[in-house]
């Protein structure tokens, strides 16, 4: 079998993101009641990101079953499984990581996509009864020195 090489090559002049470049971080704890401590809201932004910039957020389960963990709008790099380099399988481009019972999982993330202060993007455990039980969360992309917007009404929805 092929050795996986520690920075993978590039794929459609798109390099994934390293935790060198990082500017802030930030913390998930993931649960079947919600996201740091707090259930979906439609009418909440719940974090907001600069376009441009890497962030490394890490993600906790202090849940009772693996929690597999999506991201909206990008794709990124697991820096590591329990402070451990990733098992091969994990160490490609990737737009949803499982995070095992007590787990802690760090990805690396670059916002690169569309910056919109008033358009949210979702970040959520990938598994659709969790979802409508509300372990999700929204994020904005905003130019830099830009806030965020209003969430839009979705009433009826």
């Amino acid at each position: 079998m092929p050795g996986v090489p520690d920075r993978p090559a590039v794929d459609r002049g798109l390099e994934l993101p390293e935790a060198d470049d990082a500017v802030p971080s930030r913390h998930f704890e993931v649960r079947r009641s919600g996201i740091n401590g707090q259930p979906m809201a439609m009418d909440r932004i719940d974090e907001t990101v600069t376009r441009g910039t890497t962030e490394v957020w890490t993600l906790r389960n202090g849940g009772d079953m693996t929690h597999n963990f999506h991201v909206h709008d990008v794709q990124f790099r697991v820096l590591d499984v329990n402070g451990e380099r990733p098992e091969p399988a994990l160490r490609g481009r990737k737009d949803t990581v499982a995070v095992p019972m007590g787990a802690t999982v760090r990805i690396a993330l670059r916002f690169d996509g569309p910056a919109d202060p008033d358009v949210p993007y979702m970040y959520h455990r990938h598994l659709l009864s969790h979802e409508d039980d509300g372990v999700m969360g929204q994020f904005v992309v905003v130019e830099k020195g830009q806030r965020a917007g209003e969430v839009p009404d979705h009433a009826g929805h």
